[in-house]
């Protein structure tokens, strides 16, 4: 799955059925006057690249949500090279269809995962030395004011984080409650 959600800035998800043809380039199946044809599309990293070409004083960003989730080495590709910082601006030839590629200065990933899913055990030492990673751990500080039905939100997530951890055993941590699940719209 992907979308667009404005030109410098989108969004795409990695699953098991996501491969090198929606994110790079592939032949895909379209309905032509009746008749199934396969025809070459640009993927949704190909397209931001050469919208960033185009623009070289801006950023452009792709989210990539549930990264661990997907074939890694089969949605890379070639490209797994063009990601470090001192490779952007080479080319590599795009093996299907012949044509350079590079991958601008100005583009970022950005990669998100649920560390409760085991699959993050899965990154291969390539990705993990391509990225940098921050942890993001529950929050109470946001529903610290927040009071329903005369509990306060903030300590109460607090201490039902801590009995996990306390109790649940290994990866305990990795499984406590974050503070998005009790808010909605932003707020608690």
């Amino acid at each position: 799955q992907s979308r667009v959600t404005d030109h410098y800035v989108r969004l795409c998800t990695f699953h098991p059925g996501y491969g090198y043809e929606d994110f790079l380039e592939g032949y895909r199946p379209e309905l032509s006057s009746g008749q199934m044809a396969f025809v070459h599309r640009d993927g949704i990293f190909k397209q931001l690249c050469e919208a960033a070409q185009a623009e070289p004083n801006r950023n452009f960003y792709l989210v990539i949500d549930e990264i661990n989730r997907g074939d890694i080495p089969r949605i890379f590709g070639e490209l797994i090279t063009l990601l470090e910082r001192d490779k952007r601006g080479k080319e590599v030839l795009l093996p299907l269809s012949g044509r350079p590629f590079t991958v601008p200065h100005n583009v970022y990933l950005i990669g998100t995962m649920n560390t409760a899913d085991r699959s993050v055990a899965l990154l291969d030492t390539a990705l993990r030395r391509r990225f940098g990673f921050v942890e993001l751990m529950p929050d109470y500080s946001l529903l610290a004011d927040t009071v329903v039905e005369g509990i306060p939100l903030g300590p109460w997530l607090a201490a039902l984080n801590r009995q996990i951890v306390e109790h649940v055993g290994r990866d305990a941590r990795n499984l406590q409650i974050g503070h998005a699940y009790l808010m909605q719209n932003g707020k608690p």
